[in-house]
C-alpha cells in the first residue's frame, strides 16, 4: 500500500469516529481495517501512519496498533532482516515522541519496545558463536538505545521510564509467556543494567559478550535516585511520580548492595516529607516492598531496619502532617495515604528485636502505632489491632508494652468495644462511606473489629490481671452510677439502638474478655511456678467476688441478662463447685422468669427476646452437665423434682432442653441405674416417630401438606377469598387468621421430633471419656436408632419433595401458589444482598402483619425441620457402626436428599442453592468425616459414587448458567434481578468450595514432599476409591469439572487434589489413562489458557500437565494422537522428546509454555477476535492492571499470615458444629 493506502487508512478511522457516520459506514470501515491488519505490509503501514501524522493521536495509535499485531501474530515467520526492520521502525517513534503526546500514546510506544525486548534481547547469550549479526540481531545495543533516548528531551526521558517500567513488570511481576521462555536470559540483564558493574560482577558468573549489552557502568538504579533527589530539591511533582513509578518496580529483585549502595531508604524519607500525594503514596508502597523483600546478605536487611527506626521521629511527622478533622470532612488526598502509612508501620514489630535501642526508638515506634489506633478511622485503627494481638502473645514483649502502652491500650479497647453500627453520630460514620460499598460491608467490617478489640481485652486480663481487675471494678462501678447505668437496672426492657442498652451490652462484654483473659492464664502462666498455687486461689477470689457483684445487679432487661447467663456459664469453668449451686440457681430461676404482659406465643421483638433469653439458659444448663456431671449428681434427685413441676409452664423447646440437661447428667456422671433413667427421659420423645399421626404424615406428599397445616390455610384463604393473582403481602391477616396462626405455630413446635432426638444424640456424644463409655452409648441407642431412621429418611424425602412444582399439580390452584411462596427463601447475606440486614428484618416484620407470614412460617418450618433432619442424621452417624452398619443406609439417605426425575438424570428442582451447601455442610461431611475405618470398606462404595455423580450433575447444572457465553447478554432489568443473579453466583461459588472441602476431607491434598499428612480415615478411603474403577470414574469426573469450572480458588484445589492423586492412579487401568488424555489433559490445556493470571494455580496446573503428558506420552500412542488434533499441527513427537530430556521442571516448564504459546496463539484464544481496536486495547489493559495490582498487594503483604484459599466463612457449619451454639 502507497500513500494513497494510508490516506485510505485515515479515511476509515474518520469514519468510524465521526459522530455523523451511518452504522453501516462504521461496519465497512471496520472491516476494511480488519483486512488491513492481515496483511504482510501492515507494520510498514502501520510506522508510516504513525510517523505522518503526530498530532492527529487516533490515527497514531491506530498506527502502533498495527506494528503490535505483528509483533504478536507474525513475530515467529519473519526472519531477521524484517525483525530488525520493525524494531528500526519502533525505536525511531520512540526518539519522535513529543511533548504533547498524550500518555496512552507513550504507554503504547514503550509497550512495542518491551514487545520486541522480551522476543530478542540477548538471545545470543545462549550460547554458540558470536557474530556481528547474531549480536545485532540479540539488540545488543539495546541500553545505548535507550541512553540515546533518555537524553533527547523530557518527553523521551518520560518514555525512557516507561519502557523500564514495563519490562520490570512483565519480567519480574506477571507471567508473562513470552518472558517465561526466555527467564534465564532476560532476568539477568535486567539486574545488570540496574546495577553498577562491580556489583553484578561480584554476584554473577559470565562472558565478555554480556558487557556489550550494557552502556551505562553505574547502572540506571544510581541514575534515577540521582534524579528523583534532585527533583524533590525543586518540588517537580509530575517527575518525582514518573521517577517513582519506575523505580518501585524494581525494588524487590535487585541484589541488596545497589539497594543499600544508593540508600534508597533516604529518598523514600524525603519522598513522604515532600507533600506530594502521589509521591507520598507510591514511597510507602516502595519501603514496605524493602521491608519485606528478601536479602542475600543479613547486614543489608539490618542496615534498612535500623534506619527505619532511627527515623521514628519523622515518620512520627508525616503521621501528624497526614492529619485533618474528620468533621470537615474525610480529605480525599490525605486519608489514603494514612491507610496505606499505618498499614506500613504495623508491619515493623517483627523487627523490633532486631533494634539497636540506643534513642529509644522501640518506645517511639510503639507510641507512634498507639496514635494510629486511636485514629477515628476504624479502617485505619483496625489495621493496628493484630500487631497488639500479636504482641501481647509475645512473651519477650511484654516487658516493652506493660512499660509503653498497656494501661492506655486497654482503657482504648474498653471503650472502643461498642456497636458502632448502631450510633448514627459516631464519628467513625464519616469514613464508612469512603471504605465500604455498602452497608452490610460496614457491618461485617464492625464485627471483625470487636472482635480484635475483645482480644486486646482477653490478652491483656492475662498479662496484667491484677491490674485489669481493679480497673474493671473501678469502670463498672463507674457505670452503674451513671444515670445511664441506673436506668439499666430499673427497666424490663430497653431499646436495643440507645446508649443506656449499648452501653451495659459494652460492660458485659468487657467482662467476658476478662474471664476468657483469667481462663487463659491457666495456660499461660507455668503451673511449675512455686506461686502458681496462690496466684490462681488469688485470681479465683476476686472471680467469685465478682460474679456475686453480677448477680446482685438484679438485670432484667432479657436481652443483657442474656449475655449475663453467658457470663456465669464462663465464670462456672474456672470457679466450678465454687459457685456451682448459686449459679444453677440463677439460670433456672431466669429461664422460668415471668415478663408480665409479654405473650411468648405472639411474634413480637419482646416475646422474641425472652424465648432468646429462655433458649441461652438452656443452652448454658446443658454446658453446666458437661462440665460438672458428678458435682450435679449429688442433687440429681432434686434436679428432677425442680424440672418436673416447672414442665408444665415450658415450651416444647424449653422442655427438650431441661431434659437434654438430666440426660447429660445422667450419661457423664457415675450416677446408677443409667439405662432405666436413659429410657424414662428419651423413650417418650422417640415414640411419637412410629405413631400413627406421623407414620401417615409421612407416607405421601399430600399427608404431609395436611400435617403441615396447609389443608387449614387454604380453607382460611377461601374464606377470606385469596386466590392465586392476590398480593399476599397487601393483605392484612385478621383476628381469625391470628388464632389459626398460634394454632399453627404450637403444632409446628412438636410437628415431628427431630429436635429432641438430635439433642439427645448431641449431648449424648459429647466429652466421651473412653471405649467402654462409646460403646455403652452405641448399646442404649442402637435399639432406638434402627427402627426409627426410615422415617427420619423418609421424613427427609418429603421435605426435599415439598420443593418441587411438578408435585403440586394436583393442588388446587390457590394452594400451588400459597406452596409456590412458601419455597421462596428470604435470607439475607452480606455482601450479596441488596438491603442492610435492618431493612430486611424491616421488611420481613411488616410481612408478619399480611397474610404472607403464613407462606414465610410454613416455609419456614419446612426449612428448619429439613435442618434439624439433617443434623440428626449427622449426629447419628457420630455413633458409628450404628449408621454405617446398615445395609440400605447409603442408598436411602441419598435417595431422600437428590430425588431424580423417572429414567433420566434431571434432579428434581425447587431446592435452592442455599439449600443444597446446607445439606453438604450439615449431613454430607459430617456422614464421611465420622466413618470409622472399619465400616469404610462396605458403606463408602455403596455411597460415593451415586454421592460424586449427584453432586457433578448438580454443579454442571449450576455452572452452565454462569459459563455460557451469553449468560446475562440482555442484562438484569432492575436491582432486585440483579442482586439475585449476583446472590445465585455467589451461592453456586460456595456450594462448589464446600463440593472441594468434601474431596479434601475424603483424600487429603497432599503430595509426596508436602508436611501435611493424611489421617487414618483418608488413606483408607484413598484405597477405596483409587483401586474401585466404579468410584474413581465418578470421583475423576467430578474432579475434572471442578477444575474447569471459572472459580479460580477451586479449580487451583481441584488441581492440587488431582496432583496428589496421580502417582496413585495413573497406569494402573487404561480406561483411566484414556479419561486423563481425553478428558483431563484437555480441560488442563482449556482452562490454563484462560485462567492463566493466578500464578500458582497456573504453575501447579502446569505440572500436573506436564506429568500426564510425560507419562501418558510414553505408554500410549494414542496419546500423542489426541494431542496432535487438539494442537493445532504443533509436533507433540518432538516436544515430547525434548521434555522427557530434561530433568529440572522448570526447564519442563518452559518447554511447555512454548507449547501452550503456540496453541494460544494458533487457536484464536485472544481476546482481539472479531472486536474493535479500541475496546482490545481497553482490555488488554485493564487486564494488565487488574494482574498488576494483585501481585503489588502480594508485594506489600508478605508480612502478613496467607489466608487459607478455601477459609470461607459462607461455607462453613460453625453455626450448626458449634458444641453449645447448637440445639
Amino acid at each position: 500500500m502507497d500513500s494513497e493506502g494510508a490516506s485510505q487508512i485515515i479515511s476509515a478511522l474518520e469514519v468510524i469516529y465521526t459522530p455523523t457516520s451511518t452504522n453501516e459506514d462504521r461496519l465497512k470501515s471496520q472491516q476494511f481495517l480488519d483486512t488491513v491488519k492481515l496483511q504482510e505490509e501492515s507494520p510498514f503501514w502501520g510506522y508510516q501512519i504513525a510517523l505522518n501524522n503526530p498530532n492527529n493521536f487516533i490515527v497514531k495509535h491506530f498506527g502502533l496498533g498495527l506494528l503490535s499485531d505483528a509483533i504478536k501474530t507474525k513475530w515467529n515467520k519473519y526472519d531477521a532482516e524484517r525483525r530488525i526492520t520493525v524494531r528500526k521502525y519502533i525505536m525511531e517513534l520512540n526518539y519522535r515522541v513529543l511533548e504533547q503526546d498524550p500518555r496512552y500514546i507513550k504507554e503504547k510506544l514503550a509497550f512495542l519496545w518491551v514487545e520486541v525486548a522480551k522476543r530478542s534481547w540477548g538471545e545470543t547469550l545462549k550460547g554458540g558463536d558470536q557474530t556481528p549479526q547474531l549480536l545485532l540481531e540479540s539488540w545488543v545495543d539495546m541500553d545505548t538505545n535507550l541512553t540515546e533516548l533518555w537524553r533527547i528531551s523530557n518527553a523521551s526521558r518520560e518514555l525512557t521510564l516507561i519502557i523500564f517500567r514495563i519490562l520490570f513488570e512483565d519480567v519480574f511481576l506477571l507471567d508473562d509467556m513470552i518472558v517465561l521462555k526466555r527467564m534465564t536470559i532476560i532476568q539477568p540483564l535486567c539486574v545488570m543494567l540496574v546495577s553498577s558493574m562491580d556489583i553484578f560482577a561480584a554476584k554473577y558468573k559470565f562472558t565478555d559478550k554480556w558487557t556489550l549489552f550494557k552502556a551505562n557502568e553505574e547502572g540506571w538504579f544510581s541514575i534515577w535516585i540521582t534524579e528523583l533527589n534532585t527533583a524533590l530539591i525543586e518540588k517537580n511533582s509530575e517527575y518525582v511520580t514518573r521517577l517513582l513509578e519506575t523505580l518501585k518496580t524494581c525494588l524487590n529483585w535487585p541484589l541488596s548492595e545497589v539497594i543499600i549502595k544508593n540508600d534508597v531508604l533516604s529518598t523514600l524519607l524525603q519522598c513522604f516529607l515532600s507533600g506530594i500525594p502521589k509521591a507520598q503514596s507510591m514511597a510507602l508502597d516502595s519501603m514496605h516492598i524493602l521491608l519485606t523483600r528478601p536479602y542475600n546478605n543479613e547486614e543489608h536487611y539490618q542496615l534498612v531496619i535500623n534506619k527505619v527506626f532511627d527515623s521514628m521521629d519523622t515518620l512520627s511527622q508525616v503521621y501528624d502532617d497526614l492529619q485533618f478533622d474528620p468533621k470537615q470532612g474525610v480529605d480525599e488526598a490525605k486519608y489514603p495515604i494514612i491507610k496505606k502509612f499505618v498499614d506500613m508501620i504495623s508491619c515493623l514489630y517483627v523487627c523490633v528485636f532486631k533494634v539497636n535501642d540506643n534513642n529509644n526508638q522501640i518506645e517511639k515506634y510503639l507510641r507512634l502505632v498507639l496514635k494510629a489506633t486511636f485514629n477515628p478511622s476504624l479502617i485505619v485503627s483496625g489495621l493496628t489491632l493484630d500487631l497488639w494481638c500479636s504482641c501481647l502473645r509475645n512473651d519477650d514483649f511484654l516487658p516493652l508494652l506493660e512499660k509503653f502502652v498497656i494501661p492506655e491500650l486497654l482503657q482504648f479497647s474498653a471503650d472502643a468495644l461498642v456497636y458502632y453500627e448502631q450510633i448514627d453520630d459516631h464519628v467513625s460514620k464519616t469514613f464508612s462511606d469512603i471504605d465500604f460499598q455498602s452497608k452490610s460491608e460496614y457491618q461485617a467490617f464492625c464485627s471483625g473489629y470487636r472482635k480484635k478489640i475483645r482480644d486486646i481485652i482477653r490478652l491483656i486480663s492475662c498479662v496484667k490481671l491484677d491490674l485489669t481487675y481493679d480497673w474493671l471494678n473501678v469502670r463498672l462501678n463507674t457505670y452503674f452510677s451513671t444515670p445511664y447505668g441506673q436506668q439499666v437496672l430499673s427497666s424490663t426492657f430497653l431499646n436495643n439502638k440507645t446508649e443506656p442498652y449499648l452501653g451495659a451490652l459494652s460492660q458485659f462484654m468487657i467482662i467476658e474478655c476478662f474471664i476468657n483473659g483469667c481462663i487463659r492464664w491457666k495456660i499461660w502462666y507455668s503451673s511449675s511456678k512455686p506461686d502458681y498455687d496462690e496466684k490462681l486461689e488469688n485470681i479465683l477470689g476476686k472471680l467469685e467476688t465478682l460474679s456475686n457483684q453480677l448477680i446482685a445487679l438484679n438485670i432484667k432487661e432479657p436481652s443483657l441478662l442474656k449475655k449475663e447467663i453467658q457470663n456465669f456459664a464462663l465464670f462456672l469453668t474456672m470457679l466450678k463447685d465454687n459457685v456451682l449451686f448459686t449459679l444453677l440457681e440463677k439460670i433456672i430461676t431466669t429461664a422460668t422468669m415471668d415478663y408480665p404482659g409479654v405473650d411468648l406465643e405472639e411474634r413480637s421483638e419482646q416475646s422474641e427476646a425472652v424465648r432468646e433469653l429462655r433458649y441461652a439458659c438452656g443452652i448454658e444448663l446443658n454446658r453446666m452437665a458437661l462440665l460438672m456431671p458428678e458435682s450435679l449428681k449429688a442433687i440429681y434427685p432434686d434436679l428432677e423434682n425442680v424440672v418436673s413441676k416447672i414442665m408444665p409452664n415450658l415450651s416444647y423447646h424449653e422442655k427438650i432442653s431441661f431434659k437434654s440437661f438430666l440426660l447429660t447428667i445422667t450419661l457423664k456422671s457415675s450416677l446408677d441405674r443409667k439405662e432405666e433413667r436413659f429410657s424414662e427421659i428419651v423413650d417418650p420423645e422417640l415414640i411419637a416417630w412410629s405413631e400413627k399421626s406421623t407414620v401417615v404424615g409421612l407416607s405421601d406428599l399430600p399427608w404431609f401438606m395436611e400435617r403441615l397445616g396447609i389443608v387449614q390455610i387454604a380453607e382460611y384463604f377461601q374464606k377470606r377469598g385469596i386466590d392465586a393473582n392476590s398480593d399476599l403481602l397487601a393483605i392484612p391477616i385478621d383476628e381469625e387468621g391470628k388464632k389459626l396462626k398460634n394454632e399453627l405455630s404450637k403444632r409446628w413446635q412438636s410437628l415431628f421430633p427431630v429436635r429432641a432426638t438430635r439433642m439427645f444424640i448431641h449431648y449424648s456424644i459429647q466429652s466421651i471419656k473412653n471405649d467402654e463409655e462409646f460403646k455403652m452409648l452405641q448399646e442404649l441407642w442402637r435399639p432406638r436408632i434402627v427402627p426409627i431412621l426410615p422415617y427420619i429418611m423418609r421424613l427427609l424425602y418429603q421435605l426435599q419433595s415439598y420443593h418441587d412444582p411438578s408435585n403440586w399439580k394436583d393442588l388446587p390452584v390457590v394452594v400451588q401458589s400459597f406452596v409456590k411462596y412458601s419455597t421462596v427463601e428470604r435470607f439475607w447475606e452480606a455482601g450479596a444482598s441488596n438491603k442492610s440486614k435492618d431493612e430486611f428484618i424491616d421488611e420481613h416484620m411488616k410481612a408478619m402483619q399480611t397474610l404472607r407470614d403464613f407462606a414465610d412460617s410454613v416455609g419456614h418450618i419446612v426449612r428448619y425441620t429439613r435442618e434439624y433432619t439433617l443434623l440428626v442424621i449427622s449426629a447419628i452417624s457420630s455413633l458409628g457402626s450404628v449408621f454405617y452398619d446398615l445395609d440400605e443406609v447409603p442408598r436411602t439417605l441419598l435417595d431422600s436428599i437428590a430425588i431424580y426425575k423417572p429414567n433420566s438424570t434431571i434432579i428434581s428442582p425447587g431446592v435452592s442453592t442455599h439449600g443444597w451447601k446446607h445439606i453438604l455442610n450439615v449431613a454430607i461431611r459430617p456422614i464421611l468425616k465420622n466413618c470409622p475405618v472399619e465400616c469404610a470398606p462396605k458403606f463408602m462404595p455403596a455411597f460415593l459414587p451415586y454421592l460424586f455423580d449427584t453432586l457433578d450433575i448438580l454443579l454442571c447444572e449450576k455452572w452452565s448458567h454462569i459459563m455460557t457465553d451469553n449468560y446475562n447478554a440482555s442484562g438484569p432489568t432492575d436491582d432486585d434481578e440483579m442482586t439475585e443473579e449476583i446472590l445465585e453466583e455467589n451461592l453456586t461459588r460456595q456450594l462448589t468450595t464446600v463440593v472441594v472441602l468434601i474431596l479434601i476431607d475424603i483424600i487429603g491434598q497432599v503430595g509426596p514432599n508436602s508436611k501435611q499428612k493424611l489421617n487414618t480415615l483418608q488413606i483408607k478411603m484413598r484405597k477405596i476409591i483409587f483401586n474401585d474403577i466404579n468410584i474413581l470414574a465418578s470421583f475423576l469426573k467430578l474432579l475434572n469439572h471442578l477444575i474447569s469450572f471459572k472459580d479460580s480458588k477451586c479449580s487451583f484445589n481441584a488441581i492440587l487434589l488431582l496432583k496428589s492423586c496421580l502417582a496413585d492412579v495413573l497406569i494402573k487401568d487404561e480406561s483411566v489413562d484414556e479419561f486423563f488424555t481425553v478428558e483431563v489433559m484437555r480441560t488442563l490445556l482449556t482452562t490454563l489458557l484462560a485462567q492463566n493470571s493466578n500464578r500458582d494455580s497456573f504453575y501447579e496446573g502446569m505440572y500436573v500437565f506436564t506429568v500426564l503428558f510425560l507419562t501418558l506420552c510414553r505408554e500410549y500412542k494414542s496419546t500423542r494422537e489426541y494431542l496432535r488434533g487438539i494442537s493445532y499441527g504443533y509436533d507433540i513427537d518432538e516436544l515430547y522428546e525434548k521434555v522427557k530430556k530434561v530433568e529440572n521442571f522448570k526447564n519442563q516448564r518452559q518447554l511447555m509454555i512454548e507449547y501452550f504459546d503456540y496453541v494460544k496463539s494458533a487457536g484464536g484464544a485472544s481476546d482481539e477476535i472479531a472486536d474493535t481496536h479500541g475496546s482490545v486495547e481497553r482490555k488488554r489493559q485493564e487486564k494488565r492492571e487488574a494482574n498488576l495490582k494483585r501481585v503489588n498487594e502480594k508485594l506489600i503483604q508478605k508480612h502478613k499470615d496467607p489466608s487459607n484459599l478455601l477459609d470461607d466463612p459462607s461455607t462453613e457449619n460453625g453455626a450448626f458444629a458449634n458444641l453449645f451454639g447448637a440445639a
